[in-house]
This record gives C-alpha cells, sequence and structure tokens, in this order.
C-alpha cells in the first residue's frame, strides 16, 4: 500500500465578476483561485491518453440506485445520479482540478453572458453533439429543461428552481444550435444552470419528467451510454459510446454496484472493485492501508457532516426554544474529533451553513449558537422540561427524539457521539439506524424523523444551490429543506444574494443568512468530509477528485 497525502487546504475561491463578452471568448464562471491561493488538488494518478492500456472496467461501489434516474426530478436528485450524469449527460460547465468551472467543450463551442442589463446569455452547441436516438442536441433542449425547472407548472415535480425561475425566456438564435437566455432578474450564478442538461424528450410532459427515468436513462449523450440497468441486482453497466464525437474513452465499462460499506474493502482485496469511499470510516481507512497493490488518495472535497431538526408543524422541535437548546447540547468539534480526526488529524467542525471552509467569504459563525450544556440546561428547565430521572419530562411526556441515521459505520459513530451529548442535558435520543437505500424515500424526504443526521455536497455555487435547503415549505412540498424549519426574511435575503455581481456584497449576504441560519438552528453542520479513497494503484486520472469533475471518460488504467 502506498499513501498519498495532500495538502488538506482548500481552494481559496473569490467568485469571478462575469464581464461582459464584447472582446470575445468564454465568460468567467464560478469562483477563482486567485493568484495567491493554496490548492490541493485532485489526487487522481494523472496520466497521458497514452500511458493507459486500451480497455477495461472500472468498478465503483454505490450506496444505493436512485429511486428515479432523472437527477433533476426531486427523488433523483443523488449523488449517484450526479456520476451517472458524468458519463451520460450535457453539461454547460465542467468543475476544473481547482473547482473553477469552465465551460464543457465537448457539448458548448462557447458560452457568453452577453449583457447585464437585462442579463442575457448566448449558449453555443457544438456541432457534433447528439443524442443517443440520433437527434442533434439543440436550443430546444435548453427551453424544455428551462421551463421544466422554473417552477411555472407544478406538476414538475423538480429538485430546485433557483435560476431558472429568473429566466424570462430562451429564445433560438442564430441557428438551432445556439441558445439565447434573457432573465428577468439578475442571477449571479448562471454558470450554475444546466448541469447537467436533460433532453428535451425528459422536460416534454411532466408525466415525462417525473416517471420516464424511474428504471432507467432513456435518451442520453455523452463518452458512455447505457448498457443495462439491473434494479433487482442494484447494478448500472455503462459501455464506452462509439459514436461519441470526443476524445475515445480508454475504459470499455464503468459498473457502478450496490455495495453496503462493510462490503468494500473485502471486495477491494479481492478484485471485485477498484476504489471505495473512506469518509470516517476508520475501518475502511485501516484495511486499506494494509492492502497489496492499493493505495490511499486524498483530496478536500466540498462535502460535510450536518445533524438537521424536525422543525415542521406537530414536531416536537418545531418549538425553536427547545430546538435550540437541543443544538447547543451537540458539540460539533467532539463529533469531528470521533468521526474523521482518526483519518484527519486537527479537522476543524465546520463553522458555515453556506459557505464551505477556506472559500472566499467564509466565516466561522458558530459562535452565533456555540455548543454549550449549561445553558442547554437552563433553557431546557426554563421551557418546563425538567429531570425526572436521567431524562427531562413536561406534562407527563418525556423528551424522547428519534434520531435516525444510515446504517454505516460512520452513521452510528455519529449517532453514538450525539446521543451522549444529549444525554447530559436529560434528552433521550432513540436511534435509528436505517437501510441506506431507505434513507432518503422513507425517512429524509417525508420528514419521518426528529433528527437525522447524513452529509451535504455543495457546489462551487454554495448560495443559490443551497437556497432550496431554506425554502418556505408549501404543503407536502419542502424541496431541499428536509427538516421544514421556515426563517422569516431569509428568502429576501436570498434574492438580494442570488442578483449581486459583487463579490464582496454577495460574501456579506451569505454572512448575514448563515447568522440567521444559526440564530433560528435550522440544521447544525458538524464535520468535514474526510476526502480520502482507496483507489487500485493502477488506475489513473480517477480517484480522489477533490473540487473538480468525476471525468470518468480521463479515467483508465496504466499499461
Amino acid at each position: 500500500m502506498r499513501l498519498r497525502g495532500k495538502a488538506s487546504a482548500l481552494v481559496g475561491l473569490s467568485l469571478v465578476t462575469a464581464m461582459l463578452s464584447g472582446c470575445g471568448g468564454s465568460a468567467p464562471a464560478g469562483r477563482d483561485p486567485g493568484p495567491d491561493a493554496a490548492t490541493s488538488g485532485p489526487d487522481i494518478n494523472p496520466r497521458d491518453r497514452a500511458d493507459l492500456r486500451e480497455g477495461g472496467d472500472l468498478r465503483v461501489p454505490i450506496d444505493a440506485l436512485p429511486s428515479n434516474f432523472n437527477p433533476k426530478q426531486v427523488n433523483g436528485a443523488r449523488v449517484v445520479s450526479y456520476q451517472l450524469a458524468d458519463a451520460i449527460l450535457p453539461s454547460a460547465f465542467l468543475d476544473g482540478a481547482d473547482g473553477v468551472p469552465t465551460v464543457n467543450k465537448g457539448f458548448f463551442d462557447d458560452i457568453q453572458l452577453v449583457s447585464t442589463d437585462p442579463q442575457v446569455v448566448r449558449y453555443t452547441i457544438a456541432a457534433d453533439a447528439v443524442w443517443s436516438n440520433g437527434r442533434p442536441l439543440d436550443w430546444t433542449d435548453l427551453r424544455g429543461h428551462w421551463a421544466a425547472l422554473n417552477g411555472a407548472d407544478a406538476g414538475f415535480e423538480v429538485s430546485n428552481s433557483v435560476g431558472y425561475q429568473d429566466v424570462a425566456k430562451v429564445e433560438r438564435g442564430a441557428s438551432d444550435k445556439e441558445a439565447v437566455l434573457t432573465f428577468s432578474t439578475p442571477f449571479a450564478d448562471w454558470p450554475g444552470l444546466f448541469r447537467p442538461l436533460v433532453p428535451a424528450e425528459v422536460t416534454a410532459t411532466p408525466e415525462a419528467f417525473n416517471k420516464a427515468w424511474l428504471t432507467g436513462p432513456q435518451v442520453t449523450s455523452g463518452p458512455f451510454e447505457v448498457a443495462d440497468v439491473d434494479t433487482t441486482g442494484g447494478v448500472v453497466t455503462l459501455r464506452r459510446n462509439e459514436s461519441w464525437w470526443g476524445e475515445r474513452p480508454a475504459l470499455d465499462r464503468v459498473i457502478f454496484r450496490v455495495l453496503a460499506p462493510a462490503a468494500r474493502a473485502d471486495e477491494l482485496a479481492n478484485g471485485g472493485i477498484d476504489l471505495y469511499p473512506i469518509g470516517g470510516d476508520i475501518d475502511l481507512f485501516t484495511r486499506a492501508s494494509s492492502m497489496s497493490g492499493v493505495e490511499i488518495r486524498r483530496a478536500t472535497e466540498r462535502r460535510a457532516g450536518q445533524l438537521t431538526f424536525n422543525g415542521g408543524e406537530g414536531a416536537l422541535l418545531s418549538d425553536e426554544k427547545l430546538r435550540v437548546a437541543v443544538a447547543q447540547a451537540v458539540n460539533p468539534q467532539a463529533v469531528t474529533d470521533v468521526v474523521v480526526g482518526p483519518i484527519s488529524p486537527g479537522a476543524k467542525a465546520v463553522g458555515n451553513h453556506i459557505v464551505p471552509p477556506d472559500y472566499a467569504g467564509y466565516k466561522d459563525n458558530s459562535g452565533v449558537l456555540p455548543h454549550d450544556p449549561a445553558a442547554a440546561r437552563a433553557a431546557l428547565d426554563a421551557l418546563g422540561w425538567t429531570l425526572d430521572g436521567d431524562v427531562r419530562a413536561k406534562d407527563g411526556k418525556r423528551l424522547s427524539l428519534r434520531f435516525v441515521v444510515q446504517a454505516t459505520p460512520t452513521g452510528r459513530t455519529v449517532a453514538g457521539v450525539i446521543t451522549e451529548q444529549l444525554a447530559a442535558v436529560g434528552v433521550e435520543a432513540k436511534v435509528e439506524s436505517v437501510a441506506v437505500e431507505r434513507f432518503q424515500d422513507t425517512y429524509l424526504l417525508p420528514g419521518n424523523f426528529d433528527l437525522i443526521a447524513f452529509e451535504w455536497t455543495k457546489s462551487p455555487y454554495p448560495i443559490s444551490h443551497d437556497q432550496p435547503v431554506f425554502q418556505k415549505p408549501v404543503g407536502d412540498s419542502a424541496g431541499n429543506n428536509f427538516g421544514r424549519v421556515h426563517i422569516p426574511g431569509i428568502e429576501e435575503l436570498y434574492e438580494r444574494a442570488n442578483a449581486e455581481f459583487d463579490q464582496a456584497k454577495r460574501d456579506a449576504l451569505a454572512d448575514e443568512i448563515d447568522v440567521l441560519a444559526w440564530k433560528h438552528a435550522h440544521h447544525l453542520p458538524l464535520y468535514p468530509e474526510s476526502g480520502a479513497y482507496a483507489v487500485r494503484s493502477t488506475l489513473a486520472n480517477y480517484g480522489a477528485r477533490g473540487l473538480g469533475a468525476y471525468g470518468f471518460a480521463a479515467a483508465g488504467f496504466m499499461k
């Protein structure tokens, strides 16, 4: 085993203020590291295409198949859906190794911010870009995508309307290969749109959008195509797309297989898979450290653990004062020390709900709601929750919370630490360790919990990306606000931040949003992901991607 370490510092990033396109070239996008920024970069064993052998299968373990393969549908917005999208769907921009998005030249020749008043963006689609059914990728795909996601038709069960709702119209440009977006409201994170882009066949009707991809993607475009989807066995097999107009991938196939974390070390050792994420699993880390032909690759990711409180109507924690007291009983740094400390010594707890650590604009605001067991006890006393033995009670009812976690070593570890911390102030947490494949649909989405712990993945556009996390629930629809905690006034702050092109002002607005999130105990940030992966040492251009794209098209095995 060879241990490969990277510096733990994230890229110090700042949003590029988009320039007018009169000088030609693509509009700047995402966050720019700046000349003095430290970067760890991806740890992927970079190799030239000529150094890779032709063929082979990349076998990737996943937690579960999505219940919907449309990544833009509410049940399809999962990590695995976006992994698949990297290989089989277009995207307007791709994240570079430094985390800065750049135009995806496989599908777009150019993307220009034409003007800011009104805001107009022009997309020039690559001439060779076609869908798997033979239809050319054209402006109608962008129009259909926008029409489905802009929120105008509630029949489309979308995961996120942010940005699309700010577009007034999508029109044909100089040809079918040109789409022109005109915005009704300025949207600074416009490069985050159409990532990925789904075909017009999917967005044609709500029925197609919500149900056409329940058992697998139907119309795709990319360096790979779908060979087989085995929903019973939990396996998705992609094969090289022989009609792909870009550089030919080295790999024959990419195989995604549902595999429990506890089984992954044995499978890697026995040649059944080619890598696995270590996360905060010390057993997976220890096993990988002693495996022949395996190395540990590391790169800082935009992924962090957090604790969500159910503040929905009728839930016990809808009482904000009670929710704040429970939050103060939890020590995020202690959770961090136990979960990722053995793998990433010195890791700091995440102190911001919006901006990832070390990004430009990041500020640790955790002092707004600090870990303070004494304050928690006093607040609980004042609320009438008094100790009755080891557990508090009020009006004959015990202060007992259903705490849902995934049945993984990390989930159980997080649950154990937090349960002890809550018990120290007289709050009982009854842990329900549930199967990974049932976690989202049965517990997270319907709000079937009092407390629930899982990991968020951020995007290069943290402000607009996280807006649905705070959206106001309407009926059964809560977007990504799984805890259904609504903070008055937060929508207005988001509207101002999303329309603000000045980075300093955007950072200040993001800071205001974060302070509100702490004050109201919306959810509680915990630990940063370790970014560690156990990887077969012969695998090149893949592994710990850090801030970059997945990059299946470039992956392969060394000669």
